[in-house]
């Protein structure tokens, strides 16, 4: 009869022993897919401010074109591309420009800006952006679409505040940047302003023609 009883004390220890071993692997593989979901989580967070960083960067360089075309008075005013700077970098890569021996003209840029000094959560002013604000362009009429290409690895071919009563196409590319090296993400935003007062256009008025991702 003891022996017995040591033989069902034996069985219940090796039994528990193995329940015990089923909850703590049970244990280790739910913590690995917790970890798991909480990196896929911050990666999803952080690719998202990115995005906003480069919409940030967009609506930037809009509101520099707005600030232009403020000007006292009511003539069409064109913005040309006056500045210039070598092709190098991640962010012009991405939009296409990779002849580093050409150079990169614009009417406008911002680089290097972060959100440091203006962001509510700390965390955000681990991101940047940095954008170019350009001429690409015009056509007769909205409704022609006589598209002339603007090559903004040379020179402009129009001078400052020429007015042909055309419409004026601006684009502004942008990037935005994470704390990783590798987060960034480019957007483009189309715009025009000027025009033959006879298509219904306003001087002055900024449209917004569009927006793309390269």
């Amino acid at each position: 009869m003891m022996h017995l009883n040591k033989n069902k004390r034996g069985f219940v220890l090796a039994l528990t022993m193995l329940v015990l071993l089923a909850i703590s692997s049970f244990s280790v593989a739910m913590l690995a897919i917790t970890q798991l979901n909480s990196a896929n989580s911050v990666k999803s967070h952080q690719i998202n401010t990115v995005q906003q960083a480069a919409e940030y960067g967009l609506e930037s360089g809009r509101l520099w074109l707005v600030d232009q075309l403020s000007a006292s008075g009511t003539d069409a005013i064109t913005i040309t591309n006056t500045e210039n700077s070598s092709i190098t970098g991640d962010c012009l890569a991405l939009h296409g420009y990779t002849n580093t021996a050409n150079n990169v003209h614009y009417a406008f840029r911002q680089t290097n800006q972060n959100f440091a000094a203006i962001a509510v959560e700390s965390d955000f002013g681990r991101y940047s952006y940095e954008f170019y604000v350009q001429r690409i362009g015009f056509h007769t009429t909205l409704n022609g679409y006589n598209f002339i290409p603007q090559d903004t690895e040379g020179p402009d071919t129009l001078t400052p505040n020429q007015y042909n009563n055309r419409r004026i196409f601006y684009r502004v590319i942008s990037c935005g940047y994470g704390p990783d090296d590798n987060q960034i993400v480019p957007l483009q935003l189309f715009l025009s302003s000027g025009g033959d007062g006879s298509t219904g256009n306003i001087a002055r008025a900024l449209n917004i023609e569009g927006y793309y991702r390269p």
